[in-house]
């Protein structure tokens, strides 16, 4: 088989990646080791780990047309704190459920917050710039950021540049104290990660999610998502393979020549894009052969310790909300009543304790009497290791939270599944287990990500690039580092 490109992994960055080489007229493949497409998005193992994922960036779902593949944009989700006497519904800024003083509040810091945001939204879509031997393009990109912060005023920019190296801790006990709506945005600001809300650079995150689309989940889900990129990428005459593993990469003179899977296949092609984590796509498929000493201490050195353990409980009845409503579908249901309780669980889990009572996000399936879990502050590497004892603790800790903030949960569960970060990274080969393919702070975001001198998808040998979540723009599902990297392999002329 004649190919000209190879994308590894069929998350939805990797089938991003491939839909748009595809779409250019190259010959792709896409290699995935799971027995169904989707990543983190699928259902191997018989848990999809981001049970709550946001939309594809709209440039992504347009570029690709999606639309013709059947995915249909889903209503803006709200998202339900749990904390109180009542639930606070949260939607953008609007706030309900609390005094009429806090959600003015409330609905002020969230309108500047988005608007400083909007500052470096389109850097998203952008190759991050060199800061050294950048040509021209690198210059302009770099100006209009500076002109973007610019042109949002002199009061708006000088607080965007006060706050954007800042722990949102302070920012958030300044302008609305804490509680469940500090509690809501500091999730917001350390989900996935192994920094809490007191941790320097805690802001940047936090606008980065508010620089992109809202929080809304498509008709159909997750597995809506994964369908309409599969027939995208099929559509323009890709291929999707699963069940196979890729084992090594091919390379000689300096140059990517194609893939050896686990049984000893190999095949050759030109081009080949990696969904893998950096670290992964460096040292175990390329190996540190092909690399200089600097780039291998960089790659080992990525701040990559995931904390999010996923747990997924089947319900004999549907959870009871404070006051006694049961949960809406697509509603998320947030239990980290204040900041407190985020940075207690993340003080715990950064000396690799489990948390007695970590943060939650929530998800109700009616359809499937299911309750999606993500638990905020567990650690991968659990001092005693993850023993069956340490499992059924930290299942006991969530149930236990949960039972508090929806009271009488814990009678009606039926049965619980449950993968740790550490389960997460043996199961995906993501070092740490982190989401985000490495940490999602100052000196691995933008043009340092996911390391200095590898943040334009171009890896060390010719041919090689990055397009997985490890990559700028980082992690959550918007789908922008599969679309990057591919536009820039075409530019690139690569897999011709």
């Amino acid at each position: 088989m004649s190919l000209d490109a190879i994308v590894i992994g069929a998350g939805h960055n990797g089938l991003v990646a491939a839909a748009r080489l595809a779409q250019a007229g190259r010959r792709v493949l896409v290699l995935e080791a799971e027995a169904v497409p989707g990543g983190l998005l699928g259902e191997a193992g018989g848990m999809r780990v981001a049970a709550m994922p946001t939309g594809l960036h709209p440039e992504v779902a347009r570029g690709l047309a999606l639309h013709r593949h059947g995915l249909r944009p889903g209503r803006p989700m709200a998202t339900l704190a749990l904390g109180g006497a009542a639930p606070v519904r949260i939607e953008g800024g609007a706030v309900t459920g609390t005094e009429a003083a806090t959600a003015a509040a409330f609905a002020d810091l969230h309108r500047r917050l988005t608007r400083q945001a909007s500052a470096l939204a389109p850097m998203m879509l952008k190759v991050p710039p060199r800061l050294r031997d950048g040509g021209w393009g690198e210059r302009m990109t770099l100006a209009r950021l500076g002109l973007g912060i610019r042109l949002l005023g002199k009061a708006d920019m000088r607080e965007l540049l006060r706050i954007l190296l800042s722990n949102v801790w302070d920012l958030l006990n300044d302008e609305i104290g804490d509680g469940p709506l500090a509690g809501a945005l500091a999730m917001e600001a350390t989900l996935g990660g192994a920094m809490g809300p007191r941790s320097p650079g805690t802001v940047l995150p936090l606008l980065y999610r508010l620089a992109g689309q809202p929080r809304a989940l498509p008709e159909g889900g997750a597995g809506a998502i994964i369908a309409a990129l599969v027939k995208a990428v099929e559509a323009a005459g890709g291929q999707v393979r699963t069940g196979a593993r890729a084992e090594a990469l091919l390379a000689g003179d300096d140059r990517v020549e194609g893939v050896r899977l686990a049984g000893g296949e190999e095949l050759r092609a030109p081009l080949v894009l990696s969904n893998a984590h950096p670290r992964a796509t460096l040292l175990d498929l390329l190996g540190a052969g092909h690399l200089d000493a600097e780039e291998v201490r960089r790659a080992r050195r990525m701040a990559t310790e995931g904390m999010v353990a996923r747990l997924d409980l089947t319900l004999a009845a549907p959870p009871a909300l404070p006051g006694g409503a049961a949960p809406g579908s697509g509603d998320r249901i947030l239990v980290a009543p204040d900041m407190r309780t985020l940075e207690t669980a993340f003080n715990a889990a950064k000396y690799k304790e489990s948390p007695g009572r970590p943060a939650l996000e929530c998800l109700w399936d009616a359809h499937a009497s299911r309750l999606s879990v993500s638990a905020q502050f567990v650690p991968c590497h659990l001092n005693g290791g993850w023993t069956a004892e340490a499992r059924d603790r930290l299942t006991a800790s969530v149930v236990s939270v949960l039972d508090a903030a929806m009271p009488g949960l814990a009678a009606k569960v039926e049965g619980v599944t449950l993968a740790t970060p550490a389960d997460i990274a043996a199961r995906f080969a993501l070092p740490g287990g982190h989401w985000h393919h490495g940490e999602f702070r100052v000196d691995q975001m933008l043009m340092l990500r996911p390391f200095a001198g590898a943040a334009q998808y171009r890896m060390p040998v010719a041919g090689l690039y990055l397009c997985g979540a490890g990559a700028h723009p980082g992690g959550d599902v918007t789908g922008l580092p599969g679309w990057n990297a591919a536009g820039v392999a075409l530019k690139d002329g690569r897999g011709r």
